[in-house]
């Protein structure tokens, strides 16, 4: 169960960072709850909503550690645009429930420019 929870997470992120909304959607309970920046959301289409204001296409998710416990699975991901208007390292942890996400939490630190690159080691 965990591998199939960390593929699930794995495809979502895979499909986010191309920018295909629609085919992460089914992805997602219909009540997803969001704990995150930028949505704070409480439902799947209201997260499509603030997510299609985003430039995913632009965003770079580099994945470091991804570790999948029973139904929750926890990634550690640098995350960086390219004209250096973000560079994050992301904490995030996803539930899982029946199949599809059902809610995310994330922790976020904002990395200096020119700093040692926190994410290097994992």
């Amino acid at each position: 169960m965990s591998n199939d929870n960390k593929d699930l997470v794995l495809n979502c992120l895979k499909l986010y960072g191309a920018g295909d909304l629609d085919a992460v959607a089914p992805l997602l309970r219909d009540d997803y709850a969001d704990h995150g920046l930028p949505f704070r959301t409480t439902t799947k289409a209201e997260w499509i909503a603030e997510a299609r204001k985003l430039p995913l296409a632009e965003l770079r998710v580099d994945i470091r550690c991804l570790v999948a416990e029973g139904d929750h699975v926890t990634m550690f991901s640098r995350r960086s645009l390219p004209d250096g208007a973000l560079d994050i390292a992301v904490a995030d942890i996803f539930r899982i429930q029946d199949g599809l996400i059902a809610e995310r939490w994330e922790i976020v630190e904002q990395i200096p420019p020119n700093a040692p690159n926190p994410v290097e080691t994992l």
